[in-house]
């Protein structure tokens, strides 16, 4: 006689909850909620994790992302990112503030601001070891990464005994 055994193994394992990316972010709501429009996932200081919910949808002030601390509340933008006016922001489109500041690597780049939670970083180009813009920025002193180019290139002066200043790049 031949047997046959199956055997079913059950297992229910746990994970923290992570908020989808933007790009998931309609696919997650139009499967978890009747109105996916009211979709959000916020960070829950409460829980000290995130929290889903097809109710809540509000609109935040620039420089805040939404949380959950007991009822809907907004927190300031993190260093790293920025959320700018006049754009609107709303709950239902991400836990985060919306853009990831700039930086400034490229070759003969410093940073002029760090710009702050509604405002993006600010660059120039290092006048002191000779760079200057490739093109001219709406600003003289400075350029904005997300808006303008902000290269620069080794500018070299026809008499070595000059150096290039701050207003010269």
């Amino acid at each position: 006689m031949f047997f046959r055994f199956l055997v079913l193994i059950h297992a229910c394992t746990a994970f923290l909850l992570q908020c989808p990316y933007p790009a998931q972010w309609s696919i997650r709501a139009r499967g978890l909620c009747p109105n996916p429009s009211k979709y959000s996932c916020l960070k829950n200081d409460l829980i000290n994790g995130y929290s889903e919910n097809c109710t809540l949808s509000d609109f935040l002030a620039p420089g805040r992302k939404g949380v959950l601390r007991g009822g809907l509340d907004a927190d300031i933008c993190s260093q790293e990112r920025y959320h700018p006016w006049p754009i609107k922001y709303y709950t239902n489109f991400s836990t985060n503030c919306i853009f990831i500041k700039s930086v400034c690597h490229e070759e003969g780049q410093v940073v002029y601001d760090k710009g702050n939670r509604s405002s993006d970083v600010t660059c120039r180009c290092d006048y002191t070891r000779g760079y200057a813009f490739i093109g001219k920025p709406r600003n003289p002193c400075f350029c904005v990464p997300s808006e303008e180019d902000c290269s620069c290139y080794l500018k070299t002066c026809v008499e070595s005994k000059y150096m290039l200043s701050s207003g010269n790049s």
